[in-house]
């Protein structure tokens, strides 16, 4: 099991995308509408479309983003990176 800190979400992904120029897709009921994130914050999310268009989305009608470019990979602790924790006495 991991135990991770990041929390993956729906606005990450769009933001992630809006940094670095990467094109996505995104579900709207039933519906894929594809371009690059122009702007995104939590209420809703611009998408440049292909033909010169763009699109205006709320975000809590996004289902799902399908981003073209690969997963972000977790960077490994180096062994003997932190200290290790000895169990205290308990107090007497």
């Amino acid at each position: 099991m991991s135990n991770d800190s990041t929390l993956y979400t729906v606005g990450t992904a769009l933001r992630r995308a809006h940094d670095n120029n990467v094109m996505v897709s995104i579900l709207i009921e039933g519906s894929w509408i594809s371009g690059s994130v122009e702007a995104v914050d939590g209420h809703g999310v611009v998408l440049d479309g292909r033909d010169g268009d763009h699109t205006v989305i709320r975000m809590e009608s996004v289902s799902a983003v399908r981003i073209m470019s690969p997963a972000p990979e977790r960077t490994p602790i180096p062994a003997g990176a932190y200290p290790t924790v000895r169990p205290q006495p308990a107090p007497a």
